[in-house]
């Protein structure tokens, strides 16, 4: 009698995690819930199998400068930010030759000397936004995210004769991931002065 309790027992919970199992599927599928897909997604801090790409092209601008420093939300905000930093490590690349400035209108590659005249017209310390081009990953099953930044445009402040911020001037744009945008990739270039 006891093995027939245990054995009645055990194939009801079989039922009922089949049930339950069946269940959280088809809710899934009437709410028209992708099945996760599997493969490891390049150069991401995701090296799950469960990795499924978000956007394989997100544009974003970020504002970087605080141009209200009354507002304390925004300088909350921004109080980690290293916009010094960031400058100096595209220009630093640029100029090296690890990487290619391009004109954000017409993504023609620019000139050392096209971007020293755009440093000369713009200093580092007004970069106040930037934008991204980025691709997103999620792990669905240890939700967490990840994203590889394709590209970078710095942007300057603009601003009126009474030194407020009317808006923002493209400056250069970098390819990160795109080796045929660095043609002279990790070689020193010669137009250096």
């Amino acid at each position: 009698m006891k093995n027939l309790t245990k054995q009645t027992l055990a194939m009801a919970l079989v039922l009922l995690i089949s049930a339950c199992t069946n269940e959280n599927t088809q809710q899934k599928e009437d709410l028209n819930v992708p099945p996760v897909k599997t493969g490891a997604f390049y150069e991401t801090d995701l090296d799950s199998s469960n990795s499924v790409l978000i956007a394989d092209s997100i544009i974003y601008d970020v504002v970087i400068k605080n141009a209200f420093p009354e507002d304390e939300w925004s300088e909350l905000c921004l109080k980690y930010v290293d916009r010094t930093a960031l400058a100096n490590i595209i220009f630093n690349a640029i100029y090296s030759g690890r990487l290619t400035a391009y004109d954000y209108q017409n993504e023609i590659a620019m000139t050392i000397e096209e971007v020293k005249e755009l440093e000369k017209e713009n200093s580092r310390d007004k970069i106040a936004k930037i934008q991204f081009i980025e691709e997103w990953y999620m792990d669905e099953k240890e939700m967490k995210m990840g994203k590889r930044v394709n590209e970078i445009m710095l942007a300057y402040e603009l601003n009126n004769d009474d030194g407020e911020v009317r808006g923002y001037r493209a400056g250069v744009k970098v390819f990160l991931t795109n080796e045929s945008m660095n043609p002279s990739h990790n070689k020193p270039r010669k137009d250096i002065d």
